[in-house]
């Protein structure tokens, strides 16, 4: 999404400085022959998740007592984008994880009174769920008056897997145990993707937003929520499956032509994602960690040519992990782990 959500802000303000550019961009999308082809970007998202919240309580004694849970997940997002014409397009988006979930040997003594416990420490690697989305923005580009909207819509299919498993060492030895759901590579479920994007010129300066929701109307997909190896837990009927959680993101601000850099944008703005207590279709049982991190987000942007790279790097100022609906129906609060940063990179490319 960053290197789809970047082309508005960077063709805006290159059209800004450079009105023969601008004329030379609406004599390219007027051609019948130019104005269908293709694009393709890649994103990458490094995230290190390590600090645990209740609610927007930080849980600073598990630092202490090394019991907080840690993740480092690489995920790559490759899309293949065909312009129909200069209003409309087709995206098909396939993501790429790497992630490595840890639970430190000192929760099993703390917690759970296991000593002499080893760490745990589980992998996955492979592709996740597949989206197909089509775009179209309201006013034929470029936009003469400065500002434009777009908005996209499509399924997402399930074709990442749901059930990863992966060996871990227990105090009984080696165990195959299914990952964690915030690693494995799919949800298990269908999904519809609806998003929007818009900017508007402001002289030299482009005011941008941009924001996506996943629909899932299925409830649960049916995995064991059992990722602790040798632990047995009191039987829970309304999270013993995993849930198919909604999800969201929106981020917008402003971005501004760096000085004497042709194609070069430094940008500021804030990122709000998370994950919905309650999903818009469906029900909302199985187990699920709600809540959302909001963030403030620099970056810059650089366009050469046909080429758009971008590094955005989103910092938390408030993270949240909200209580889920069985934990409403209980009367509970369930904690989970947040990063401090993002590192977002993306790279685009023209045909």
């Amino acid at each position: 999404m960053a290197a789809r959500s970047s082309a508005p802000v960077i063709g805006a303000l290159c059209s800004t400085s450079d009105p023969k550019a601008e004329k030379a961009n609406l004599s390219e999308d007027e051609s019948p022959i130019s104005a269908r082809h293709w694009s393709v970007s890649t994103g990458y998202r490094y995230q290190h998740s390590f600090r645990h919240f209740v609610g927007t309580t930080e849980q600073t004694q598990r630092a202490a007592q090394h019991t907080q849970v840690v993740n480092y997940i690489n995920l790559f997002d490759v899309s293949v984008t065909y312009k129909i014409n200069p209003r409309w397009s087709l995206t098909a988006s396939l993501p790429i994880m790497n992630a490595t979930r840890t639970y430190d040997h000192q929760l099993f003594d703390v917690f759970l009174h296991i000593p002499n416990a080893p760490d745990q420490v589980s992998h996955v690697n492979g592709i996740g769920d597949l989206a197909v989305s089509a775009e179209f923005w309201l006013h034929r580009p470029p936009a003469e008056n400065g500002h434009n909207i777009a908005f996209s819509f499509g399924p997402v299919f399930p074709t990442g897997s749901d059930s990863v498993r992966d060996t871990v060492n227990t105090v009984n030895g080696p165990q195959r145990v299914f990952v964690d759901q915030s690693i494995q590579l799919g949800a298990g479920g269908w999904g519809i993707s609806l998003g929007t994007e818009a900017y508007q010129r402001v002289k030299k300066a482009v005011l941008y937003a941009s924001g996506t929701y996943l629909i899932t109307p299925q409830e649960q997909n049916g995995i064991p929520n059992a990722s602790l190896a040798g632990v047995k837990f009191p039987p829970n009927p309304l999270t013993s499956k995993m849930s198919i959680p909604d999800q969201y993101l929106a981020d917008g601000g402003i971005a501004y032509p760096v000085p004497k850099i042709r194609g070069m944008a430094a940008k500021f703005g804030m990122r709000y994602e998370g994950v919905k207590v309650r999903d818009l279709i469906g029900g909302s049982l199985g187990f699920r960690r709600p809540g959302y991190a909001l963030s403030v987000e620099p970056g810059m942007q650089y366009e050469r040519g046909k080429t758009t790279w971008s590094v955005n790097i989103p910092v938390a100022v408030q993270r949240n992990r909200k209580r889920s609906v069985p934990d409403l129906i209980q009367g509970k609060a369930g904690d989970a782990a947040f990063a401090d940063y993002l590192i977002l990179v993306g790279f685009a490319r023209s045909f």
